[in-house]
């Protein structure tokens, strides 16, 4: 459960950090700015972006909307003192009995089956479907409709590209991209 009077500041100021922002709207999250390198980028749908941002208070938390998951891990590490905030869309189906790490989002239409762990920093597309018994490593991508079976374990960093199933029982190695 999330604690009142947090605020969020999005690092990323592109096309998923729209997305972040879009979620943050539909779960109430106050959002205080996104943090992005652009200086050709001032705001996103009102929201200033700074091009640095020093943490104020404990009551901040950030989400790093950053789609390269080489980079979105880069830039977990250099701020490992943030605490970092889990988007999953209200319309996205989660069970009670899987496992979401932290800095994860997962996207409306998503469906996530019991048993499942996702590890951190992950993104989870709309309309994905994550069967039983699945282990999806840290900094994974899982596009959209993508269905991944049961007893599957994605290894860190991987890209499952849209519309692609992976059957079950696979092992898909770290860092791979699957199209």
């Amino acid at each position: 459960m999330r604690k009142k009077n947090i605020m969020l500041y999005i690092y990323g100021a592109t096309a998923h950090a729209k997305t972040a922002v879009d979620v943050a709207e539909d779960l109430a999250i106050e959002i205080g700015g996104l943090i992005d390198k652009s200086l050709l980028i001032e705001d996103v749908f009102d929201y200033e972006v700074q091009l640095h941002h020093q943490v104020k208070d404990t009551e901040e938390d950030f989400f790093v909307a950053v789609k390269n998951p080489g980079l979105r891990e880069r830039i977990v590490s250099e701020n490992a003192d943030w605490n970092f905030q889990t988007l999953i869309h209200p319309k996205a189906y989660v069970s009670k009995r899987a496992e979401i790490g932290e800095g994860t989002i997962i996207l409306p239409g998503a469906s996530i089956a019991p048993d499942v762990q996702i590890g951190n920093h992950c993104i989870i597309a709309g309309s994905a479907v994550i069967e039983s018994n699945t282990v999806i490593e840290d900094f994974v991508n899982i596009g959209p409709n993508v269905s991944v079976g049961a007893n599957v374990l994605v290894g860190r960093g991987s890209e499952i590209k849209a519309n692609t199933r992976i059957e079950d029982e696979e092992t898909i190695p770290k860092e791979s991209v699957i199209a």
